[in-house]
């Protein structure tokens, strides 16, 4: 089993990490920090550049989390990375699977019920939709 904390990167230090962290020493289990490219971001950046291919994103993705757990933790001890492109929520739910992860730690952003309507939420699909514990890690609200 395996701690899966789900960065996306916006924070050079992230709550997401440090729960993370936290759980796995508890828990005497790996950490693996996972960024998921949306789809949607992948086709853009292939259309300006020819060249960039699936690999090229997920060691964008491998690098940001890399990044993100260093300057959370000071450093990335045993902590195992993973970059992945599709739609966030459900690949986070398959990488959940394939590591036969033991919680889900995401991130969360308080919004107004208006901002939960008109554009969804990543962490309400993860909280529906994942079959083991998922750890809500929430950051402050933002403005709809």
């Amino acid at each position: 089993m395996t701690i899966l904390a789900a960065v996306d990167g916006d924070y050079e230090e992230d709550g997401v990490v440090r729960t993370g962290f936290e759980l796995a020493n508890a828990y005497d289990e790996p950490l693996l920090a996972v960024h998921v490219m949306p789809s949607a971001e992948f086709a853009d950046r292939q259309d300006s550049t020819p060249d960039y291919f699936l690999e090229d994103a997920e060691e964008a993705g491998r690098s940001l989390a890399r990044r993100v757990t260093r300057g959370t933790l000071g450093g990335i001890g045993d902590t195992q990375f993973r970059g992945e492109v599709g739609p966030v929520a459900e690949t986070i739910i398959d990488v959940a699977h394939d590591v036969d992860a033991r919680y889900l730690v995401i991130g969360g952003r308080k919004r107004s019920p208006v901002g939960k309507a008109l554009f969804g939420s990543k962490t309400q699909t993860l909280l529906m939709d994942a079959d083991r514990p998922v750890v809500s890690v929430m950051r402050k609200a933002e403005k709809d």
